[in-house]
């Protein structure tokens, strides 16, 4: 099963934010409904994490700011050590990292293979 990355959309001006809030950034609004972010999100910013926290397997942890269309942004790993500003990302979902035993999955941002 393929996960989406989803944002949420104010019911009452339908502005979409991530990650979600207790009210509308906005118009100050309580209601949501989930959105889909898009399938491609291009690279803002970046940094590179040497003393990264137990249970990283490999250091550097890349981690990323991507903005999608339309303008929402959102923070992940990057599944590159080579990151470029504006190369286009695409989310995917996989394990973050392990805790104790147990395995912590999310989103992650790879690049978008041309060809």
């Amino acid at each position: 099963m393929q996960e989406k990355f989803m944002g949420f959309k104010c019911r009452k001006c339908g502005r979409v934010m991530y990650p979600r809030h207790d009210r509308c950034l906005s118009c100050r609004g309580r209601e949501f409904e989930e959105a889909e972010l898009g399938k491609e999100a291009a690279l803002v910013t970046y940094t590179k994490v040497y003393a990264i926290p137990e249970g990283i397997e490999m250091p550097p942890l890349v981690l990323g700011i991507v903005e999608f269309p339309g303008g929402v942004r959102a923070m992940g790993q990057l599944t590159t050590d080579d990151p470029k500003i504006g190369v286009k990302l695409r989310p995917v979902w996989g394990k973050l990292r392990k805790i104790g035993e147990k395995e912590v999955y999310g989103f992650k941002f790879e690049p978008v293979e041309k060809g």
